[in-house]
């Protein structure tokens, strides 16, 4: 059996990718072995949403190109995002065999001994390129890219230069692959894309996937990835409170609390419209599980742009933070903007929101508790009788029980545990 290890970096879009590339290999021919051990095939998905990024890609590639340098016979195949920006300078990195582009990226088997594939500039893409897979790599939800690409242009973001165009799976593939999910034993799927609302095919939008996807027999829970404000209209929301389904989770990119850094980042709403958004979610999903990205650190954000971001942000009901502190992505405007905020003054704010982003979940956790809110979730594993499940509110749980993995759990809450909380089991 020819073994191959496949490391996958970024988003869960890439993650989804890494199951179906897996999936495209024959497996009578070959096998899927951990990365860090002796493989004859190295897969390196990479990513370039930051400078750090960049940095764990180089360092999975020489990885690789350590064991080649060992056996000249192992290949090692870089794609995604980085690979896709970065051609020539992964090229130097050493002997590596190929560099797929993101579109071609599903046809990987097929390019191995493909001596007539070209990399493919993204930007010239227009059609979805759908593969069915049949399992996720490791997970017991199931991860389903239903789109690709972003037309917008945030001046901070390098991923549109490295995903293309706006472009959207046919509706018909959506269903067909969250059938084939369900058939081989998933019992959640986490709908995901670049730009998961521009998602569209023949006036089928967002909302009708969740709807088909309700009708599902033997789908339990459906995931919403991240969702832009600007496209998380009202009567989105509307339609998504009529699917029991849908996991009361909704991760928005807020980026900014102050509107001069907001408009600076070429952002199109305001704090204004993101509190009404936030209020309109609430009024449907009472006790939702809201998180924000936020970058700090922006070109040109002075303390007092900070302090209305931590303002902003200290009276809004969510449940989590993600930070990043800002980083400079060539190729975009803010690379080259003036007033570049300093290192340790980026790691300082970001500190500062983290812990602002602790305060709110510990508050959305105890909100949970003290409000009986009943938790779903597929069990994940068991340790000592306890099972652990990721919960539909974005929670880790916990419970006695003696399921067996992948099953549906039900739970009230009754006292923090360790990174969640610990409950009953609901019958």
């Amino acid at each position: 059996m020819i073994k191959i290890a496949i490391a996958t970096l970024g988003c869960k879009t890439n993650t989804a990718e890494s199951a179906i590339i897996s999936g495209q290999f024959n497996p009578e021919k070959y096998i899927l072995v951990p990365f860090d051990s002796d493989a004859d095939i190295y897969i390196i998905n990479t990513c370039t949403v930051t400078q750090r990024t960049d940095y764990k890609s180089r360092n999975l590639i020489r990885k690789a190109l350590k064991q080649k340098n060992k056996n000249p016979a192992v290949k090692v195949i870089v794609t995604g995002c980085y690979a896709q920006r970065n051609f020539d300078e992964i090229k130097k990195l050493g002997d590596i065999d190929l560099i797929v582009d993101n579109q071609n990226k599903l046809n990987l088997a097929e390019l191995l001994d493909n001596a007539d594939y070209h990399f493919q500039d993204i930007m010239t893409v227009d059609k979805f390129n759908f593969k069915p897979v049949q399992k996720m790599i490791e997970h017991t939800r199931a991860f389903q890219k239903i789109q690709d690409g972003c037309d917008f242009r945030c001046y901070y973001c390098a991923v549109p230069y490295a995903r293309g165009p706006a472009r959207s799976a046919k509706f018909s593939e959506v269903i067909t692959q969250a059938r084939m999910f369900v058939e081989n034993g998933y019992k959640e799927i986490v709908l995901g894309g670049i730009n998961l609302g521009l998602y569209e095919d023949e006036g089928k939008n967002l909302a009708d996937v969740v709807e088909a996807l309700e009708e599902l027999e033997g789908l339990e829970l459906i995931r919403l990835s991240s969702l832009e404000p600007h496209l998380f209209s009202l009567e989105l929301i509307k339609r998504l409170r009529q699917c029991t389904k849908l996991c009361p989770h909704f991760h928005i990119p807020l980026q900014s609390g102050s509107d001069r850094i907001l408009k600076n980042m070429g952002r199109p709403y305001n704090t204004r419209d993101f509190e009404a958004l936030l209020n309109n979610i609430l009024s449907f999903f009472p006790d939702a599980a809201i998180g924000l990205d936020v970058i700090t650190g922006f070109p040109g954000e002075d303390n007092s742009d900070f302090q209305t971001t931590l303002n902003f942000i200290s009276k809004l009901s969510i449940a989590y933070l993600h930070i990043f502190p800002f980083s400079r992505r060539p190729g975009t405007v803010a690379y080259s903007l003036p007033e570049q905020v300093p290192k340790p003054e980026k790691n300082l704010r970001a500190q500062k929101l983290l812990q602002l982003g602790k305060q709110k979940k510990e508050k959305y956790k105890q909100k949970l508790i003290n409000e009986k809110i009943i938790l779903r979730g597929i069990l994940e594993d068991m340790e000592n009788g306890r099972g652990t499940f990721l919960s539909d509110h974005y929670i880790r749980a916990y419970t006695f029980t003696n399921e067996k993995a992948g099953e549906l759990l039900k739970i009230i809450p009754q006292q923090t545990y360790r990174d969640g909380v610990f409950g009953t089991k609901v019958e």
